[in-house]
């Protein structure tokens, strides 16, 4: 199971959003908000699936961004989880990682996470393979007329990151979650490759 988690900035803007993935009693989190208070609002989410801040296992960060991963700290001090973020961005957070992702690893939580690197955005960029879904960061975002990349100017390398969306092409799944714009889109591989056309189409 996924469940989306939306935080906001002044209690007022919706500007990012978490995941939780449960499974049987086990519990992960796909990134940690900007703030504390972000942490918090995970811990919520956990207990409103009957959950202890003790089950939380790991947050994966999908990169080092401060909307992603601002709130890391307090959720590992909260929950005494552990930390997973890919090497290529590893070295910004300093010791609140505990481990360094590696393109294909398969998690053995929840069921099986698969790691997907996809730079560009940032050097250690991921998305992240669950079952029938695929969760993307900000490797992708959710627009009125369905996905389209980052903004350039978020992105250390916008042309890697435009290349690195060839990747998605070929994995196997079905939903796309995303962090900006709407949670879940069912659909979505289809939805993948009409973008892949659009971009091939105006290279």
């Amino acid at each position: 199971m996924i469940k989306a988690i939306q935080h906001t900035l002044l209690g007022l803007f919706r500007i990012v959003r978490s995941f939780l993935l449960l499974d049987e009693g086990e519990a992960v989190a796909v990134d940690a908000g900007h703030s504390r208070g972000c942490a918090k609002r995970i811990i919520e989410a956990l207990r409103e699936a009957g959950l202890a801040p003790g089950d939380l296992r790991l947050c994966i960060l999908t990169h080092r961004h401060w909307d992603h991963s601002g709130g890391v700290g307090a959720l590992k001090e909260m929950t005494g989880c552990e930390v997973a973020i890919h090497g290529g961005d590893a070295g910004v957070l300093g010791g609140v990682v505990d481990r360094r992702l590696r393109d294909g690893e398969l998690i053995p939580l929840c069921g099986g996470i698969r790691v997907i690197h996809v730079p560009g955005h940032t050097p250690g960029n991921i998305c992240l393979l669950y079952g029938d879904a695929l969760i993307t960061g900000d490797t992708l975002i959710g627009g009125r007329r369905g996905l389209k990349p980052p903004a350039s100017i978020s992105c250390d390398d916008y042309g890697e990151a435009l290349r690195s969306l060839e990747r998605l092409s070929g994995l196997d799944f079905e939903a796309v979650y995303v962090s900006h714009g709407w949670d879940r889109l069912r659909g979505g591989r289809e939805a993948v490759l009409e973008l892949l056309d659009r971009l091939r189409s105006t290279s």
